[in-house]
């Protein structure tokens, strides 16, 4: 989300609250899902990266990064998250990774890219805290490519 993006939502708006929450917890966020993610949520994560091939690839909501050990290698990946410190965290384990990715602050519902342009859009774990699921679907479907894969995975 560009900063004239962010300037015309009202200031109050459950999309702010939401960014502010992220942005808040991102420090111990990865500690937060702790013992989940050790126990199934990577194994979910493997078998949902397992179905993408290559091309372009866009990830909603990349969080912390947590996806990216699990990133094709012949894909040329983009990752978009609403909240910056999200990406900053996102952004150092993607050198710790030496993981190919370009980061960027958007929101789900906003996406800043031109209709049919990635052959596969990911989600995990996200829309559960997009304040307009229904708007955030319809970009992601806006920018697939009509063959090409949407992947989510939720709760």
């Amino acid at each position: 989300m560009t900063a004239k993006q962010r300037s015309a939502l009202p200031r109050w708006s459950a999309t702010n609250a939401t960014r502010r929450r992220y942005d808040r917890v991102a420090p111990v966020y990865d500690l937060m899902e702790g013992l989940m993610g050790l126990w199934f949520l990577h194994r979910w994560r493997s078998r949902l990266w397992s179905r993408v091939s290559g091309g372009r690839v866009l990830e909603v909501g990349v969080g912390t990064g947590k996806n990216m050990p699990y990133y094709p290698a012949s894909a040329t990946v983009t990752a978009v998250d609403l909240s910056i410190a999200m990406l900053e965290r996102a952004s150092r384990r993607a050198r710790t990774l030496k993981a190919s990715v370009t980061l960027a602050q958007m929101t789900a519902e906003a996406l800043a890219f031109p209709d049919s342009v990635f052959d596969y859009v990911v989600a995990t774990f996200v829309f559960c805290s997009v304040s307009d699921p229904v708007a955030g679907l319809r970009e992601v479907v806006r920018v697939c490519k009509p063959q090409g894969t949407i992947l989510l995975l939720e709760h």
